[in-house]
């Protein structure tokens, strides 16, 4: 059924094994073509007319030039596969990445962006401890929130400078005199934190088109957490602390 040259030199090599076998030939003396048959039969395996899931998993295939219009080379694994296997188009004409490859992608993304906004809240929540004034809502509001205020309401950069690199940014309180919340609030990075918490007078320190933008994020960020129960008893908290300050 298979019959081609190199079957038919496994074959013979075959043979000759089980012949000189049966002379009782020295085991030592036949590794050398008992590896050759090895060799020759991982040659055959490969074979996609012979095994046709092998095609999956070659790197190259053994023949490019026949290729099916529908097989493309991924970029990433370089593993040449069906169109099928692709989020674009088959008929694209730069085709990227597999399915599986944009999955593994994207995976790496999430967890990287994950330790991210893990370290931005960690760096809050021992800041807020540090202050020693009985802080409460930084440590209700979870990782997925402080990731929608982020992304959704900071746009992911610094209000000061647009300085967009997470590992470089840092939330510290708006008005330092209030308990930090989401409503009392500034996403800057480490060197414009520490300056913004050294000031004593915001009006004098920012103009006041700046400020009333910060005012405008905070008011999105208020409407945003009154949609979570826990936060919701919270406000009162906060708005009697910014009443007798």
């Amino acid at each position: 059924e298979h019959e081609c040259k190199l079957t038919e030199e496994i074959v013979e090599l075959i043979d000759r094994e089980l012949d000189l076998m049966s002379r009782e030939v020295k085991e030592c003396n036949l590794e050398g073509l008992r590896k050759r048959i090895c060799t020759l039969f991982l040659q055959y395996i490969k074979i996609p007319k012979f095994n046709p899931e092998v095609a999956r998993i070659l790197k190259v295939p053994p023949d490019p030039l026949k290729l099916y219009k529908n097989v493309h080379f991924c970029r990433s694994c370089e593993h040449y596969l069906p169109a099928s296997e692709f989020p674009i188009p088959a008929n694209s004409r730069t085709i990227g990445r597999c399915h599986l490859c944009c999955k593994l992608d994207n995976e790496a993304r999430r967890r990287e962006s994950f330790l991210k906004y893990r370290l931005i809240l960690e760096s809050l929540r021992k800041s807020e401890a540090d202050y020693r004034d009985d802080a409460r809502i930084v440590f209700l509001v979870q990782q997925q929130h402080l990731q929608y205020m982020i992304e959704n309401i900071w746009g992911c950069q610094s209000a000061l400078s647009a300085c967009n690199d997470l590992y470089d940014l840092v939330m510290v309180r708006w008005d330092k005199q209030q308990e930090w919340s989401p409503w009392n609030t500034i996403l800057l990075t480490k060197d414009e934190a520490d300056a913004h918490l050294k000031l004593d007078n915001l009006q004098e320190a920012y103009e006041a088109s700046f400020i009333h933008g910060i005012k405008h994020k905070h008011i999105r960020a208020k409407k945003y957490f009154a949609q979570i129960p826990v936060m919701t008893s919270l406000f009162h908290r906060s708005d009697k602390q910014a009443n007798a300050s």
